[in-house]
């Protein structure tokens, strides 16, 4: 038995799955091959048994029924411990995956990371598809990244070298995404459990024989992405900013409107677009200082016992809010010549981004809180 194993998922593979095989062994990888087949009724499963009563580095699991290529890859995974593998690859049937990388994979894999097959690093490209089958993918590719904040730049990549420490380190019997959404999930847990992702080039190619899987599953993956999205605590934090934000945009706006009334009144022969610029300057600190309060309580809820330190390091990220929420308003009222209200909301759009990300990131990150 060697070290390592490739894991393949099989439904109805019989005109690719023997050409693999053969494909995979020529290639001398250092690897044991498991296929694990859902019940195919074209007979995969037997040709894969046929071929291991004569090579004892090929294995077959049989499995009843088509439960979805996360859970044949999670059955492969837990055999693959039980038998104790070191490292354990997940690689598609169908030849879109190279297997001239496995040994670049491999030696890449250490025991703190997960090597990603990449199609949208440098050197890495797609071959077969059509415009709109790319853009389908890139597009899911980028979303998924912004939502749960994987940092690989192939998110949705199926051809992976995982080490064995990352399976002991997550509970495979959690794994909520049956389907294609897998991969993803698998890369978010990775991350989270502070494995590094390491990212390869690889040409993908579309099948060429069989029949392809992956109709209707974009919508169960996006379900999937999204309900992994929810549970992440940097996005539930970005729901409380943005909750908090509306309750003082609401303040903002209030203000500005008293305050332009005020300074119309005060400073009549002043220039209008300076007035404006000084009520939204007042209005913004106002808002500023409820919204440090109640961020600190309860979006971040930060238990920093140095509030002057964290309270200066918010006015600083808030003033650096300002200058972008006040230079957005003043090209949208006075470049652009949007009317007040189209310009706030451009402000306090920006601003918002802006003011999330830093004030998560230095203001309340984690090690400030004690």
């Amino acid at each position: 038995m060697k070290q390592n194993l490739i894991v393949i998922p099989t439904f109805n593979e019989k005109e690719n799955i023997a050409r693999l095989i053969e494909a995979i062994e020529n290639e001398k990888v250092p690897s044991d091959i498991l296929v694990v087949d859902d019940n195919s009724p074209d007979g995969t499963g037997k040709i894969v048994e046929k071929i291991s009563k004569n090579n004892n580095a090929i294995h077959v699991l049989h499995r009843t029924e088509k439960a979805g290529l996360g859970r044949a890859y999670v059955a492969g995974f837990k055999w693959g411990m039980e038998k104790g593998y070191k490292k354990m690859f997940s690689m598609d049937a169908d030849f879109s995956h190279p297997y001239t990388a496995l040994k670049t994979m491999l030696n890449l894999s250490k025991s703190d990371r997960v090597v990603i097959g990449s199609r949208y690093i440098k050197g890495g490209k797609i071959v077969g598809w059509n415009w709109y089958r790319y853009l389908n993918s890139w597009g899911a590719n980028f979303v998924t990244r912004m939502l749960l904040g994987i940092k690989a730049k192939d998110a949705t990549a199926g051809f992976k070298c995982y080490p064995v420490e990352f399976f002991k380190k997550t509970n495979l019997d959690t794994v909520q995404a049956a389907g294609y959404a897998f991969q993803v999930e698998m890369l978010l847990r990775a991350q989270d459990a502070g494995f590094k992702l390491v990212e390869t080039p690889i040409t993908f190619t579309d099948r060429v024989a069989g029949e392809s899987k992956i109709q209707g599953e974009l919508k169960k993956s996006a379900k999937v992405v999204f309900n992994l999205a929810v549970k992440k605590e940097s996005y539930r934090q970005f729901i409380k900013f943005a909750i908090v934000g509306a309750t003082n945009t609401g303040v903002d706006w209030a203000a500005y409107v008293l305050f332009n009334t005020i300074f119309k009144q005060m400073f009549g022969g002043m220039n209008l677009q300076l007035i404006k610029q000084l009520a939204k300057a007042c209005s913004f600190v106002v808002s500023a200082a409820s919204s440090y309060v109640m961020n600190r309580k309860w979006t971040f809820r930060s238990k920093n016992t140095q509030i002057g330190k964290e309270a200066l390091k918010f006015l600083i990220v808030s003033l650096g809010g300002l200058v972008i929420n006040q230079t957005v308003f003043y090209f949208a009222t006075g470049h652009f010549h949007f009317r007040d209200i189209f310009g706030l909301v451009l402000a306090t759009a920006a601003a918002t981004f802006w003011n999330f990300f830093i004030n998560r990131s230095w203001t309340f990150k984690p090690d400030a809180k004690k």
